[in-house]
């Protein structure tokens, strides 16, 4: 699975000055602006979290101190681990691009 594209391919929430120019009977969407911003807080440190389990790999791999078939089974878990943790990082970028796509910018002003 690849990653959604970057939050700046999305339209950004209204400012002020464009929001001053909506129709009198619409007004931003507090949602919208909820969700475009955590699509870019997560999209920025979501790779901490895909690397979370690149150091262990590596030493575990590195490094002759632990050697045989249990060692060969727990690797190869951790390294399995590390690929499910990758897709759940990007599966958490896909629903919140998801739904922001799917969120208007807009809504009927109350």
């Amino acid at each position: 699975m690849t990653p959604p594209p970057p939050p700046g391919t999305l339209p950004p929430p209204l400012d002020p000055a464009a929001a001053a120019k909506l129709a009198p009977t619409e007004q931003p969407n507090p949602e919208y602006r909820l969700l475009y911003q955590a699509y870019a807080d997560a999209y920025g440190s979501i790779d901490k979290l895909r690397r979370a389990l690149d150091a262990p790999v590596k030493t575990l791999g590195g490094t002759d101190a632990w050697l045989g078939p249990e060692a060969r089974q727990w690797s190869g878990q951790l390294d399995a681990n590390r690929g499910t943790l990758r897709k759940a990082a990007d599966r958490i970028l896909w629903d919140i691009y998801d739904r922001l796509s799917a969120t208007q910018r807009t809504i009927a002003r109350v």
